[in-house]
């Protein structure tokens, strides 16, 4: 009897320690699948902000493109012979443009560069004509070209603020295992655009 009583002991102990086993497993297995899903949401949470802030920053870009053609009517009516001013800046657009369409961040900021020098040279330009400069069309647009590039800059520095949080969980634990599992890789930033600094500068110090 008393073999069988030890025996019976023993068998509940030994069940007793399975339970506990499966139970600390499971609570292990259900910890693990909290801090996973956790850190993907996080990822794809801050991969969102990133893509928003991406778009506003080229909504931005496209509105100071909408501005270019009325600029360069005005600038043309006064200085209609110079072709290659206007042949380059109509290039810098369409540049933008496709850059835009593509996505591609060294693209978008070469092209908008680009675009902000060639700005640059049409109000270069512009300056030669003191009635142009003075007239309140030209004015208006000008105004409306530095509230756009203010706001680019606004854009583009909330953007690299939305990238650098997300590089920043691509690279540390625990959601860097996450990122290197589910493909979430380093994103680019948006370079500076100093043309677009000293189109400020010209329009501020055209008189």
């Amino acid at each position: 009897m008393r073999n069988y009583d030890y025996e019976n002991k023993g068998h509940q102990w030994l069940g007793a320690m399975a339970l506990s086993v499966i139970g600390v497993f499971m609570l292990v297995v259900c910890v693990v699948g909290f801090v996973f899903m956790g850190s993907y949401n996080e990822l794809v949470d801050a991969r969102e902000d990133v893509n928003l802030a991406r778009a506003n920053v080229q909504t931005m870009m496209q509105r100071r493109l909408e501005l270019i053609p009325d600029l360069v009517e005005v600038v043309e009516a006064a200085a209609g012979h110079e072709e290659k001013v206007f042949g380059d800046i109509a290039a810098a657009e369409a540049a933008l443009t496709k850059s835009l369409e593509s996505g591609d961040n060294s693209e978008i900021t070469e092209a908008n560069n680009k675009l902000s020098e060639e700005i640059n040279n049409l109000i270069v330009l512009a300056r030669d004509y003191p009635t142009l400069t003075a007239g309140q069309q030209y004015t208006s647009l000008m105004d409306q070209l530095e509230g756009s590039v203010n706001r680019i800059s606004v854009a583009r520095e909330t953007y690299n603020a939305e990238v650098s949080a997300y590089n920043r969980k691509v690279d540390k634990a625990p959601t860097c295992f996450i990122a290197s599992a589910f493909g979430f890789e380093h994103m680019e930033e948006f370079e500076a655009d100093e043309a677009a600094e000293q189109t400020n500068l010209v329009h501020m110090n055209k008189d």
